[in-house]
């Protein structure tokens, strides 16, 4: 009973001499930055300062996120890892955190066709120590969020690039803008060139590859007008010496937040026959 006593006044001591030299982690937000961002969405990466001022290891935090957009909580989640922190060391935790384009234009339809919005990481970072128990540490992160823009058609011309009795070749260009900080997947353009009021040639053009960031992008195409098929389609045009042309252009970039969106333009002309 004697030693009993005196194990319980010696591990109480011990606690308390534990608890009395123990002293608290500093936590700090040192950045938040894009590790990536791409169609689908971004990346980021919440680096924590851990200080250990203590002469002993303490256990890597668990630390819990959450993303707020316009005061909205969005998505959540956890990173936690087997792993110390070093006594009388400096840890960089890294937290990754994953944000869905998709979610946050189903979420917030009234952002789609903005350039950006704003947005909260709220961080609880969770120790659990030994004899001391619990510490939460919450920290916050307020940035900027670019989000997706439809891409634009610039400066788009139609040339002639070769001519003869049977035929005229015409070179089309039509100049993409892509405004995004990130790649977009190059659209295919629908097009239907009418001549005197009257369709005449039907395409597609696609797979040229992505679209860079932040660029204008030349995409080319060939349309051949056949003159017998001209004058087949329009006998009154067999003496004309010119006809009004407008090609109409649209493209479907084939991204589900942007379905059903298509970018048009048409390009009024003037095509000499003789």
């Amino acid at each position: 009973m004697t030693i009993a006593v005196l194990y319980t006044a010696l591990t109480f001591t011990t606690c308390q001499s534990l608890k009395g030299a123990f002293q608290e982690p500093k936590v700090s937000i040192q950045s938040v930055d894009f590790a990536n961002i791409n169609i689908n969405g971004v990346n980021l990466l919440c680096k924590v300062a851990v200080q250990n001022p203590n002469a002993f290891e303490i256990p890597f935090p668990q630390t819990d996120w959450q993303v707020f957009i316009r005061a909205n909580s969005f998505t959540s989640g956890t990173f936690k890892k087997d792993s110390k922190i070093k006594a009388r060391n400096t840890t960089i935790v890294e937290v990754p955190v994953n944000i869905s384009y998709m979610d946050v234009l189903n979420n917030f339809k009234s952002l789609k066709g903005s350039q950006n919005t704003g947005y909260k990481v709220a961080l609880a970072v969770n120790f659990l120590f030994p004899v001391v128990g619990e510490k939460i540490y919450n920290l916050e992160y307020e940035g900027v969020l670019p989000l997706p823009q439809l891409p634009r058609f610039n400066k788009s011309v139609v040339t002639v690039e070769k001519r003869d009795l049977t035929r005229i070749e015409l070179l089309v260009t039509v100049n993409v803008e892509n405004p995004n900080v990130f790649e977009l997947p190059s659209p295919k353009i629908i097009y239907d060139y009418v001549l005197n009021r009257n369709s005449f040639i039907k395409g597609v053009v696609e797979n040229r590859g992505p679209l860079p960031p932040s660029s204008t992008t030349p995409v080319s195409f060939r349309m051949v007008v056949t003159l017998a098929d001209l004058i087949r389609s329009f006998a009154s045009l067999a003496l004309a010496k010119e006809v009004t042309s407008l090609l109409n252009l649209s493209c479907d970039l084939g991204i589900p937040f942007f379905s059903g969106e298509l970018f048009k333009l048409d390009i009024p002309g003037i095509l000499q026959l003789r």
